[in-house]
């Protein structure tokens, strides 16, 4: 009779935070879902990481080579996508929900790709100009004259 007791007593405890939880919850993702989150192509790289490769310098210096003119197919073919250069410590809420924090991720350097509704994207490291528009083009369902791979109708 004391375990039936202690049972649903804790039950009654855990279902009564549940909702509780659940309603504070509530409010902020009706303010979250609220704001219209534009999709977006973050750029990132962590300097302080890539001091510790072999290869750390070559990869960034990669990186930075192909910057450019992938920020411009992006702004060309993509142009109502957001796209933001996230270093060390910048943090950013991602369409899909998703905290980014560029201490934390794996790959040391890349890019992601994020709109709402659908699980986020990571290109893991340095990526060609065609490399990039065709997984643009291939994420966000759209064709890139950069990429003569993926046409979408």
């Amino acid at each position: 009779m004391r375990r039936t007791l202690l049972v649903a007593a804790l039950i009654a405890v855990n279902l009564g935070t549940g909702f509780a939880e659940r309603r504070a919850n509530a409010g902020r993702t009706k303010l979250f879902n609220a704001r219209k989150m534009k999709p977006v192509i973050v750029a990132f790289y962590d300097e302080e990481r890539l001091g510790y490769r072999v290869d750390g310098e070559t990869m960034l210096e990669t990186f930075n080579y192909f910057l450019k003119p992938i920020q411009e197919i992006a702004q060309r073919d993509f142009p109502d996508i957001e796209f933001r250069i996230l270093r060390r410590g910048d943090f950013l809420r991602l369409p899909d929900g998703v905290g980014f924090n560029v201490q934390n991720i794996e790959p040391v350097l890349g890019y992601v790709l994020s709109v709402r509704g659908k699980k986020h994207q990571v290109l893991r490291g340095p990526q060609s100009e065609a490399d990039f528009a065709c997984a643009a083009a291939a994420f966000f369902r759209r064709s890139s004259p950069a990429c003569s791979k993926i046409t979408f109708h």
